[in-house]
């Protein structure tokens, strides 16, 4: 045979070999992306557990996060009950002994409130304290209490949304030194909402600041307390430099405000945290928005007390199987922060997931499916204090919602162990 014609062969056995060796490669290299990414998603939902399932009468649509006193978790509706304004709820961490506390009743006039939204209760000096968005006085929302046992209900403030008040709160109270601090999305000198102070039984209520529309506005946050232990620190939904929200402090020694981050529109950017608090680990701070983000599906943020080191930890919907939408905030747990998003994950449901502080290991965990574990989650996750056990809310959903317009929801339990 011709030398020219066995170089010829040669070569092209050469290239065929080459071109089926990087074949293989490849779809070694993808079947260990597909691993990776059935790991990455949902790889423990076998361990969630439906807690309770409401239908209605004893709850609907639960918009809020559950508090842990003990080994019972207190939470609230925003509809549903006997009057169909909502309800407080108590239950065993087992699922066990579920209880209507308390029924919100109907009226803008009550003086009482009604429908709760989003955040937890307060547990403080053995009292559950908690606010309603609606009812009171001109349906301005109250802040009240009650006792774990479910007697003692009462408000200890009740909103009238004038310029020395704030107005349909939806977030409760921090506390420093026996004194609480919130803040409202209304009320106050230009209607854009306030930060007050009060005592534990309501005596000496005062607005400290009243948002700006240039400086932000409209918080519907809960107040963190930062590492100087002097400066209350908060987001806004609207408002700042780009119109769609800033991350503020405020000090509430000297009553100084600061922008520490404006929110803008644009892929490498956040913009529109929506009822979520921010998360504090020493001097930096973690948070959520709805919007921004190479997808512009939200994102998870980080920002340093000085306003230096902006950077976006997680660009929500990277991947089919990722959630997007986040309406809460971050929940930290041995050097985790655990969260959810209303939509995305396998079902289209919604999901819980984790990141690390540093930003790296980022993993969805659950997808909720709307027949047994609910859907739509819209607020925080409770994690016990040995960091093994996630609580949550979803929204909608559940064994007693699946038919009709029913929204109704759901209370689970997700068993970290192997996750975190």
């Amino acid at each position: 045979m011709n030398k020219h014609l066995l170089k010829f062969l040669k070569a092209i056995s050469l290239c065929f070999c080459f071109i089926l060796f990087v074949s293989l490669q490849s779809c070694k290299a993808q079947k260990e992306k597909e691993k990776d990414k059935d790991k990455h998603h949902d790889s423990d939902k076998d361990k969630a557990t439906t807690l309770h399932s409401f239908n209605g009468t004893d709850g609907d649509t639960p918009k809020g996060t559950l508090t842990l006193v003990n080994d019972v978790l207190y939470g609230f509706t925003s509809a549903g009950g006997a009057n169909n304004k909502g309800v407080i709820l108590r239950i065993d961490n087992t699922g066990n002994n579920f209880s209507v506390m308390y029924n919100f009743t109907d009226g803008e006039q009550n003086g009482l409130g009604n429908e709760p939204h989003h955040d937890a209760m307060f547990y403080y000096d053995n009292v559950l304290y908690g606010v309603a968005c609606y009812g009171g006085k001109d349906n301005n929302g109250v802040i009240f209490k009650i006792n774990p046992d479910g007697t003692g209900y009462s408000p200890v403030h009740i909103f009238t949304g004038g310029t020395d008040d704030g107005a349909h709160p939806r977030s409760c109270v921090i506390v420093k030194d026996n004194v609480f601090y919130g803040a409202t999305p209304e009320g106050g000198k230009e209607g854009r909402g306030v930060i007050y102070k009060m005592n534990p039984d309501g005596s000496g209520f005062k607005v400290l600041y009243s948002f700006a529309k240039s400086s932000g506005h409209n918080p519907h946050c809960r107040l963190v307390l930062g590492s100087d232990g002097q400066t209350v620190y908060g987001m806004t939904k609207s408002g700042g430099t780009g119109g769609v929200g800033v991350v503020f402090g405020f000090n509430i020694t000297n009553s100084a405000y600061s922008v520490v981050h404006n929110f803008q529109k644009g892929n490498d950017n956040s913009y529109t945290p929506e009822h979520g608090f921010i998360t504090r680990n020493n001097n930096t701070l973690y948070g959520l928005t709805h919007y921004g983000g190479a997808n512009d599906k939200g994102t998870i943020f980080s920002v340093n007390e000085d306003s230096s080191g902006y950077r976006i930890l997680h660009p929500f919907g990277s991947d089919p199987g990722d959630g997007y939408s986040p309406y809460g905030s971050l929940q930290l747990s041995n050097s985790f922060l655990y969260g959810t998003t209303q939509e995305g994950g396998k079902n289209n449901r919604g999901t819980i997931f984790k990141i690390g502080t540093d930003g790296n290991n980022y993993e969805t965990i659950f997808s909720f499916d709307k027949p047994t574990t609910g859907e739509y989650p819209i607020d925080n996750v409770t994690i016990s204090a040995d960091g093994n056990t996630l609580y949550c809310f979803g929204q909608e959903g559940g064994a007693n919602a699946q038919t009709g317009a029913k929204k109704f929801g759901t209370i689970i339990k997700l068993d970290l162990t192997g996750i975190k």
